[in-house]
C-alpha cells in the first residue's frame, strides 16, 4: 500500500510538473561557453531558441509527454525526459560529421555548382504564401544623436522678441541632447497570415521598453519638431512647401502634414506591420535580394566546400565564401541541403567600410544617408509539404542619417485680400542607429483561401509601454528569453 501510494503521488507530481509549468535553463558547450540560438523543442509545435547568452525559458503545454530536445549545428542533439528537466545548465557535445557518413550524389559537385543549384531551386522551395505563422519579434535600437540644431527664422504674426525666446529654449534643448545615447527594446507576439499578395496580422501582445526620461530617439525628436511647427500653421489651410529654392509641395494641408500623431495607436500599428513585413522579406526572399552579391554575382567570390553537417536531421553542405574581388561586399557561410538544395542556414556579414545603400549630397543639398554594418543569420526548416520556411532570423544593421536644410511654408490665400503668411525654419539633424531584430517562428502551417478570408484582422493594437523590465508580462508565452540588459533595464538611477 505504501509503495502504491508513493507511485501515485509521484505520478501526480510528474503530471503537475510537466503540464502548465515553466522551466528555464542555459545551454553551453563543453568549455562552458553559452550557445546562442540553440533550438529547445518539445513535440512538433512547442519550442524556443536560446538568446545570445544561451538562456531559454520554455512553458510546457498540457497533454504532451514527449522529451525535450536541445540541438544546434555542429553539436550532438541532447534529449531530456520531462521528469529530468530540472537542471539549470545543459551541455552540448561537439559532433563531427565525417564525409563518408553522409549520403551524397554520385557526382561530387563543386562549391559554386552547389550554390547555383540552390539559387535555381530557391524560388520553388522557399515560399511565403498560403501560410499561417505564429511569431515573436524583438527589436533593439541603439541610437546616438550626433547633431541637432533647430531655429525658426520667420513666423508671421509672431514678434521678434517671442521668436528669440522660443529659439533660446530650442537651443538649450539642442545642447542638452546632442551627443546623447539612447537604447530601447520593442517586442511583438502574434499571428501572421499570407495568401498570395495579401497579408493579415494580429498582434496579440506588444511591449515597448523605453525610458521616456532619457528618450532622444529619432521618433521623439521628430515629435518635438512637429509639435514646434504645429502652432504656426493654420489648421485646415494649405501651404506651398520649399526647401531652399526647391518646391517640394504645392498644396500641402495641415491635416496631411499632421496626418498621424507619432504617438497614435494607428501610427504604431502601421509601423509594426511594415516592419515585420520588411524584416521577414529580407530573410525569406534572400534569393531575390540584388544587394546580396554573393548570390547574384558569383564571380566576385571564392566558394569552398568545407564539409558536411546535420541540421534538424537533414544532411547539408557547408560552403564558405570569401571576397575574390574588391567589388565584393560580404563574407559568410551557407548550409545547403544535400538532396534538394534548399537553404537551411545562411550567415553573412558586411566587410568593414562597405555599405548596402547610401546617398551623399551633403554639400549640394545637405543630405546624407547610408546603411552598413550588416550581419545576418537565417535558419530555415522544412514543412510537411517539403517547402522551407524561416524558423529563426537575426539581423543587425547600422544606419546613418544627416539632413541640414532650410524649409519654408507659404500659406495659399483663399482670397486676394488675405495677408501673406510665411513660416520659415532651419534645422540640422544627424543621427547614427544600430538596430538588431530577432524573429522566431513558433509555428508555420498551411491555410486555405477560406480560412484567410475568415480571419479578422484587428484594425489597431495597443502596445504596453513600460520603463522597467517586468518578467510577469511574458509569463506563459514561449519567446526568446530576455538578455541581461533587458532584465536590468530601468534599474539605473534616472537623471
Amino acid at each position: 500500500m505504501n509503495k502504491l501510494s508513493f507511485t501515485f503521488i509521484f505520478f501526480i507530481f510528474s503530471c503537475f510538473y510537466a503540464f502548465g509549468q515553466t522551466v528555464s535553463g542555459k545551454v553551453v558547450d563543453e568549455q562552458q561557453q553559452p550557445i546562442p540560438y540553440a533550438t529547445v523543442q518539445l513535440g512538433d509545435h512547442t519550442g524556443v531558441v536560446t538568446n545570445t547568452e544561451g538562456e531559454f525559458t520554455l512553458t510546457l503545454p498540457e497533454g504532451i509527454t514527449d522529451p525535450v530536445t536541445i540541438s544546434y549545428l555542429g553539436y550532438a542533439t541532447l534529449e531530456i525526459p520531462l521528469t529530468d528537466l530540472t537542471k539549470q545548465v545543459y551541455v552540448l557535445k561537439e559532433e563531427v560529421t565525417e564525409l563518408d557518413e553522409v549520403l551524397v550524389t554520385n557526382k561530387q559537385l563543386g562549391a559554386q555548382e552547389i550554390v547555383e543549384k540552390m539559387m535555381a531551386a530557391a524560388p520553388d522551395l522557399h515560399v511565403l504564401n498560403d501560410r499561417s505563422q505564429t511569431f515573436f519579434m524583438r527589436n533593439r535600437d541603439d541610437q546616438k544623436l550626433l547633431d541637432f540644431t533647430f531655429e525658426i527664422d520667420k513666423a508671421s504674426k509672431t514678434s521678434r522678441s517671442d521668436l528669440k525666446t522660443i529659439n533660446k529654449e530650442i537651443e538649450t534643448l539642442s545642447k542638452n541632447i546632442t551627443g546623447s545615447k539612447f537604447r530601447f527594446f520593442t517586442e511583438y507576439y502574434g499571428e501572421r497570415l499570407v495568401m498570395g499578395d495579401s497579408a493579415k496580422l494580429n498582434v496579440e501582445k506588444a511591449v515597448i521598453l523605453k525610458d521616456k526620461d532619457r528618450d532622444i530617439s529619432a521618433e521623439e525628436i521628430t515629435k518635438k519638431l512637429v509639435n514646434t511647427v504645429r502652432p504656426y500653421l493654420d489648421k485646415g489651410a494649405s501651404y506651398k512647401v520649399k526647401t531652399g529654392i526647391i518646391k517640394i509641395e504645392d498644396s500641402l494641408t495641415t491635416d496631411e502634414f499632421f496626418e498621424e500623431d507619432i504617438d497614435s495607436v494607428k501610427g504604431k500599428t502601421k509601423f509594426v506591420k511594415n516592419s515585420l513585413q520588411w524584416r521577414l522579406r529580407s530573410h525569406n526572399a534572400f534569393y531575390n535580394e540584388e544587394n546580396l552579391d554573393f548570390l547574384q554575382k558569383l564571380k566576385r567570390y571564392t566558394y569552398s566546400l568545407e564539409g558536411y553537417a546535420n541540421i534538424a536531421g537533414e544532411s547539408v553542405y557547408v560552403i564558405a565564401f570569401e571576397p575574390d574581388r574588391s567589388s565584393a561586399s560580404f563574407r559568410g557561410k551557407m548550409y545547403i541541403n544535400v538532396f534538394d538544395y534548399g537553404m537551411m542556414r545562411l550567415e553573412y556579414e558586411m566587410l568593414e567600410g562597405e555599405k548596402l545603400q547610401g546617398v551623399n549630397l551633403k554639400l549640394l543639398l545637405g543630405l546624407k544617408f547610408r546603411e552598413d554594418r550588416i550581419r545576418v543569420t537565417s535558419e530555415y526548416r522544412k514543412n510537411a509539404e517539403g517547402k522551407y520556411y524561416l524558423k529563426f532570423g537575426r539581423k543587425t544593421s547600422g544606419t546613418y542619417a544627416y539632413i541640414s536644410r532650410p524649409m519654408k511654408f507659404i500659406k495659399n490665400k483663399e482670397d486676394r485680400s488675405e495677408s501673406r503668411q510665411v513660416f520659415k525654419l532651419d534645422f540640422t539633424f544627424e543621427i547614427d542607429n544600430l538596430s538588431t531584430s530577432e524573429i522566431y517562428i513558433a509555428e508555420s502551417n498551411a491555410i486555405t483561401a477560406e480560412a484567410f478570408a475568415a480571419f479578422e484582422e484587428p484594425e489597431n493594437f495597443i502596445p504596453l509601454e513600460i520603463e522597467r523590465y517586468d518578467p510577469a508580462i511574458w509569463e506563459g508565452y514561449n519567446i526568446i528569453a530576455p538578455i541581461q540588459e533587458i532584465r536590468e533595464y530601468g534599474k539605473e538611477v534616472k537623471r
